[in-house]
């Protein structure tokens, strides 16, 4: 191999195989030498990544910029200078810790939005839990983060971890406000991938960007295992609390958990999102802060504020921050309470219940739920939900010899009697919902008037589809049905939720069981939720409400909450209990926040079994009322209470802390040549159509869109290489988007995008707006800026005469240097103007602070003739001079990192001390045989040992740069009188 000038390092741009790549980063490899890890810049190999042997490579030459040959632009007004400029800086890696692009997103500037951007650009590592309120809008604060990290070429690879319900939902709302196409691997995407890559390939190696719910994963051990051996830039887990551990579990972790425990390895950004972040416990919040951190907390069970400060963000609606920002935009909800009076049928069931003794019960711990007030939970819902347990009951006591066990079997056997006596016009509190749907005028003529129900149990949800339909004259397919039970398929799911949302579709009422309370958005043609029966946990009642009452919602959200009003004292008492639950979930929307706070646990099972318990035990509703305030109040210890306060001293709210700005923080000024994504990707197209590109396009000024045929090379690859017309290359964008016709429709106008949005729900053909959304994210902008690098050869550099705003003899070479870290991402990306009068240098200055004097913006004539030979002797001057200042840059930026390493590097070994010492409490030598426990012992500090080991080395590597003496550059223009 022929010997090198300059060392390959990460960022240095390097020609092999006729080709031009960007080393990503080396290794050196006890086998084969140096690893070169690379990608492609230039042609065929654009965007492809490659692994070389140096010592295989019979040629590989460092790209010198002094042999840069200048050449003139001969192309009228200059511009193929212009878009070729635009197309590199376009490239341009920010590396501010402020937002460079999150004013632009096609959504309503929020400042609360845009804090956990701010924190989490802010931090050594892009780790974060965003665990705000239901219905604020975390996947936007989701798609902000994840579109500055795109902008700086620091998420070119995306995981979406999400429930199946949420997996059409996420990946629209990443890509019509965004522009971040996601690879949706539901069942029918997974058939197809299967179809296209072999078995022993790793499907994830194939996309770079995918969304996969967590069942998916957790069931398929093929798809589990692949997805784990993958790296990604970027992990995005939404329902986090899904993935935590649970105080229940015995110490043990779920499926999910270890999965996500894994994942959290795999992935250098890692974000969580959930409205509700634990269980009430320490261990179930400890367990998410260490999948972002895994040396923040020694013991999870007792961690301080410190420990995980810095890594989550948690808001209420109550928040000053999100009051002053939402202010009216999400109608203040109303809800309705309405007791119906038994029927004299249901009163005879709720007079055999109150009466019912079961000896089973009597065996049954006291922090067991009695069988007794399970059959009374399902009464509560319906009579067929009752009878459909009992029925399950006597089944299993078919058989029965025990006096004891006959005893139950008569008890319940008479109960079911009374419960079947219970017919549709006995049934009081399903006549009162067709007597409300009348009195409120609603009749499911209206597309934009759609009704939700919910209710717990799948026996009752059945029963109102079929009635329902009859009652109120609707068609089948005007009452859908949403539930986990019965074997519903991720699309079948996926497609109700999006119909429900769809003008067009048929659909008028919705009847879910609680799996549809979680994350989804069912508020695009709904404002009227009914509880059709009330649940036991006051997060239930958070999840369903929070369906629409929620961010984006346009109007009155109305809740009613439909009860049986027996007149059996026992009976009542327990209804009673339910409606102290109603008044403290109306009391935490005015100013608690979390209504969890009331029952002292975050735990949805926990919840229930407290307001069980307080059933079973006679509790009066007023003694029930006075104990959930006093935890609301912290007056009653609980662990709950003591979580929240240590998560409140964690994270100093704006009321508490200092003030939030009006306003969002000042995006960081990155230089452009075109005053909007919209003129440079027109000027663009239009140049390219002129160079005989296959180009069919049109452009609507006055409407700001861009019509675009789709061209060939986003099209998928068939076999040989040829574009498929069949479908989009799912990299460019996500197959649903593009309309049937072929056409892509760009706008720059988020005004126009969210009409967009909005007309697409009344569309019949489909439900993704028939605009995308053009600005600096949309993958279409990185296609034109390589079809832009293509109107000048390699080596070369544009010349263009600037007459007016340089003297005749004054030049002006611009110059790129961009030092990188050890895993090639971009530490310093400078943009620089070396600056000369005649042949004597002047002075370097920052590039945005010359686009002024240049005035690039001008249409300036191309006279045709301008000589370069007399630059050539520049060259290397206007090299030296830039890499100096690169090369004080990074020396200053460097001994920053450096005092911020040093202060690092102190934590951590505190950090470690008390992580091992903690080890060596619990493996105490003292307790069981001394051997076992040395071995146990040593065992873990070496797993602790190298848990620091490997932080330290992803803190080194990240922020370290290489101290070499000539830093990269490369000359991109040059400018002239």
């Amino acid at each position: 191999m022929a010997a090198l000038e300059q060392s390959i390092v990460p960022g240095a741009r390097i020609e092999l195989r006729d080709a031009e790549w960007l080393v990503r980063r080396t290794e050196q490899s006890p086998r084969s030498g140096k690893l070169i890890y690379a990608v492609g810049l230039s042609g065929i190999v654009r965007d492809k990544e490659a692994v070389f042997i140096d010592s295989l490579e019979k040629r590989i030459e460092v790209v010198d910029p002094a042999r840069t040959e200048l050449v003139p632009d001969q192309s009228p007004y200059f511009r193929d200078t212009l878009l070729y400029l635009e197309g590199q800086l376009q490239r341009s890696m920010p590396v501010s810790d402020k937002p460079v692009i999150a004013d632009k997103a096609a959504i309503d500037q929020l400042p609360f939005q845009l804090r956990p951007a701010e924190m989490a650009l802010g931090a050594p590592r892009v780790r974060m839990l965003i665990a705000d309120d239901v219905g604020l809008g975390k996947t936007l604060e989701a798609g902000i983060l994840a579109a500055e990290l795109v902008r700086r070429g620091r998420a070119k690879r995306i995981l979406v971890v999400a429930t199946k319900s949420m997996l059409t939902q996420f990946q629209k709302e990443f890509w019509t406000r965004f522009s971040i196409p996601l690879t949706r691997l539901d069942s029918i995407g997974i058939q197809r991938v299967r179809n296209k890559i072999p078995t022993n390939h790793n499907p994830f190696h194939y996309f770079d960007r995918a969304i996969v719910s967590v069942d998916t994963l957790k069931n398929d051990l093929q798809y589990r295992t692949a997805i784990e051996d993958a790296w990604w830039d970027l992990i995005i887990i939404d329902e986090a609390h899904n993935v935590a551990e649970r105080r229940n579990s015995g110490g043990g972790q779920s499926q999910r958990s270890k999965l996500a425990e894994r994942l959290a390895s795999r992935s250098d950004a890692l974000v969580l999102l959930s409205a509700t972040p634990h269980d009430g416990s320490r261990r179930s919040f400890a367990s998410l802060m260490r999948m972002l951190d895994p040396t923040s907390i020694a013991d999870p069970d007792n961690y301080g504020p410190e420990d995980i400060k810095g890594l989550f963000i948690r808001r209420f609606r109550t928040s000053e921050e999100v009051k002053r920002d939402l202010g009216s935009k999400i109608p203040k909800r109303k809800s309705e309470r309405v007791l119906v009076p038994s029927s004299a049928a249901e009163e005879s069931a709720f007079d055999e219940l109150a009466s019912l003794r079961l000896h089973a019960d009597q065996g049954v711990k006291k922090a067991s739920r009695l069988f007794k007030t399970t059959l009374e939970k399902a009464l509560f819902s319906s009579p067929f939900a009752c009878a459909e347990t009992l029925e399950k009951r006597i089944a299993k006591l078919a058989d029965v010899v025990d006096e004891d066990e006959k005893s139950d079997l008569a008890a319940l056997t008479a109960l079911h009697d009374a419960v079947k006596a219970i017919d549709k016009s006995s049934f009081s509190k399903y006549s009162k919902l067709l007597e409300l749907l009348s009195e409120t005028g609603w009749s499911g003529k209206k597309k934009n008037d759609r009704l939700v129900i919910f209710t717990e149990r799948i026996a009752t949800l059945k029963w109102l589809a079929e009635n329902l339909r009859a009652d109120l004259g609707l068609q089948d397919a005007a009452v859908a049905e949403l539930h986990g039970g019965g074997g519903m398929s991720d699309i079948e799911v996926q497609k109700i939720v999006d119909d429900f949302g769809q003008e067009s579709s048929p659909i008028r009422i919705l009847i879910a069981s609680d799996m549809a309370s979680e994350g989804i958005n069912l508020h695009h043609q709904c404002h009227r939720l009914v509880h059709f029966d009330i649940p036991w946990s006051l997060m239930t009642f958070q999840q369903r409400n929070g369906r629409i009452d929620r961010y984006g919602q346009e109007r009155q959200p109305l809740m009613w909450y439909l009860m049986t009003e027996s007149s059996n004292a026992q009976i009542r008492g327990d209804q009673r209990i339910l409606e102290v639950l109603m008044d403290k979930d109306d009391k935490a929307q005015e100013s608690i926040g979390d209504p969890s706070a009331f029952l002292g646990t975050n735990d949805e099972e926990e919840q229930e079994e407290r307001v069980a318990q307080a059933m079973t035990s006679d509790q009066s509703a007023e003694d029930f009322s006075r104990e959930l305030d006093a935890n609301a109040e912290h007056t009653n210890p609980t662990e709950l209470g003591d979580l929240e306060a240590l998560l409140q001293a964690a994270f100093e709210t704006p009321d508490a802390g200092p003030p939030v700005s009006e306003s969002p923080s000042k995006p960081v000024i990155v230089p452009r040549i075109f005053p909007t994504v919209f003129e440079f990707s027109k000027a663009a197209l239009s140049r390219l159509q002129e160079r005989q590109v296959r180009l069919e396009f049109e452009v609507d000024d006055d409407a700001r869109i861009i019509q675009l045929e789709t061209p060939e090379d986003l099209r998928e690859r068939g076999d040989f290489g040829v574009g498929s017309k069949r479908s989009i290359d799912t990299r460019w964008m996500p197959r649903e988007a593009v309309p049937a016709d072929g056409v892509i429709r760009l706008t720059d106008d988020p005004k126009l995008i969210n009409e967009q949005i909005r007309q697409s729900r009344s569309n019949d053909e489909s439900s993704w707006p028939a605009a995308q959304y053009l600005w600096e994210v949309h993958p279409l902008i990185d296609w034109l800026g390589d079809k832009a690098a293509s109107l000048f050869k390699r080596r070369e550099a544009p010349v263009m005469r600037v007459e007016g705003a340089l003297a005749s003899d004054e030049v002006v070479f611009l110059l790129n240097g961009v030092v990188p870290n050890k895993k090639g991402h971009a530490v310093i990306d400078e943009w620089v103007g070396v600056r000369f009068k005649g042949d004597q240098f002047l002075a370097v200055a920052p590039f945005h602070e010359l686009l002024p004097e240049l005035d690039l913006a001008s249409r300036r004539a191309n006279p045709g003739t301008l000589e370069t030979a007399e630059l050539t002797p520049l060259v290397g001057t206007a090299v030296e001079r830039a890499r100096d200042h690169v090369r004080n840059v990074r020396n200053k930026t460097q001994k920053r990192i450096d005092d911020e390493l040093q202060d690092q590097l102190l934590r951590l070994e505190k950090l470690k001390d008390r992580h091992q010492e903690q080890l060596r409490f619990k493996f105490d030598l003292d307790k069981g045989i001394r051997s076992a426990q040395e071995a146990k012992l040593e065992q873990a500090m070496a797993k602790s040992e190298k848990l620091f080991n490997d932080y330290w080395e992803w803190i080194s590597e990240t922020r370290q740069t290489a101290d070499d003496p000539n830093p990269y550059v490369r000359i991109v223009a040059v400018f002239r009188g």
